[in-house]
């Protein structure tokens, strides 16, 4: 049995070689992928941020004239046009002031007819002599004094008008009534406030902009707002920047005037997708292909049956797709799925995509 145990020994190691002989000669593993062609797309840079819809115009509407409350035509909420009847007031004293000026302007028309004939008369008078110059002197003094007379009381009868148009509230724009203070029956006195109105036409939108963002928003800048939970889109462009970033919120305000597109309420808020940059035609894969190695982001281009490295530089990354800035031209064939199994050089097997 000792002398057997060298043969054995022997034996067992021939055997152990045969096996390492049959793993040496296994062929290179393929790894199975997917394939991609480098396209190209015009890409947006955007920076989205929340907006807050201001009044760009509101009015307070309030009384002119001293009066009783007569009705009241508008409430809170009713979107009204320019001109609109808000209100009335009792008008019954300023009717009577209208009449009293116009009566007295009668009164001042008659008495200047009276005298501009009795001047007249002097005039002749006083060419023969039969009145003395003092006399005609001072009928057209008198004459004078009944002309500005009888402007005055035309004024005081316009004010009378004017006043008695004022017991009639109208909308001085079109907009939506805010608020109201008066009801019918309520005694007000001048510049008692009796409406706000707000417009709801037009619309300012203000954007808070991030203080590291600040230097890439610009006036006249594309942004597209929509409400939230909202799909409807409205197309807008930065009018104008706040001169100094706040110190409590490190922020810039972007405002930018809408058209109400409907629904759209003061002090509502809405997200706004700023576009800070177009890049026209830029290449672009799938996020898929875009590795993360050592030396930095890389794409497996395809040549044959094996992969090859490409260092790329990327930029934006949006709905499953990634832009490349550098590295990579349009029309080139790199890996997809399974890219992240591969090396430079490695061999694949391309499986049809499904």
């Amino acid at each position: 049995m000792p002398r057997m145990l060298p043969w054995l020994m022997l034996a067992i190691l021939v055997a152990c070689s045969g096996d390492h002989g049959q793993a040496g000669s296994q062929p290179e593993r393929a790894i199975t992928i997917t394939t991609t062609t480098s396209g190209t797309r015009d890409v947006e840079v955007v920076e989205e941020a929340l907006g807050r819809i201001e009044d760009p115009q509101s009015t307070i509407v309030a009384a002119e004239v001293p009066a009783r409350v007569q009705s009241v035509r508008a409430d809170v909420g009713d979107v009204v046009a320019k001109g609109a009847l808000l209100a009335t007031l009792d008008d019954r004293d300023l009717r009577l002031a209208v009449s009293q000026a116009q009566a007295a302007l009668a009164r001042n028309r008659a008495q200047l007819r009276a005298q501009s004939r009795l001047v007249d008369r002097y005039r002749k008078l006083a060419g023969q002599n039969f009145v003395s110059q003092t006399m005609l002197e001072q009928a057209e003094a008198q004459l004078t004094a009944l002309r500005k007379a009888q402007a005055a009381a035309a004024a005081r009868l316009e004010q009378a008008r004017h006043n008695l148009s004022r017991t009639r509230i109208v909308a001085p724009m079109a907009g939506v009534v805010q608020r109201r203070w008066v009801a019918a029956g309520d005694y007000i006195g001048v510049g008692k406030p009796m409406f706000q109105l707000v417009q709801d036409d037009t619309l300012v939108v203000s954007i808070t902009i991030p203080e590291t963002r600040v230097s890439m928003v610009k006036p006249g800048m594309s942004v597209r707002l929509h409400a939230p939970g909202s799909r409807r889109v409205v197309e807008a462009r930065v009018d104008e920047l706040t001169p100094m970033i706040g110190a409590a919120s490190n922020a810039l305000l972007a405002r930018c005037h809408v058209r109400n597109p409907g629904g759209w309420r003061p002090g509502g808020s809405v997200v706004a997708v700023l576009v800070l940059a177009r890049h026209p035609a830029s290449v672009v894969v799938p996020e898929e292909s875009v590795v993360l190695r050592p030396e930095g982001e890389v794409v497996y281009r395809i040549e044959g049956d094996r992969a090859r490295a490409q260092r790329v530089r990327t930029g934006v990354r949006r709905a499953g797709w990634v832009e490349i800035r550098e590295g990579l031209k349009p029309g080139v064939r790199v890996a997809r799925t399974g890219a992240a199994f591969l090396s430079d050089g490695a061999r694949v097997r391309i499986q049809a995509a499904h």
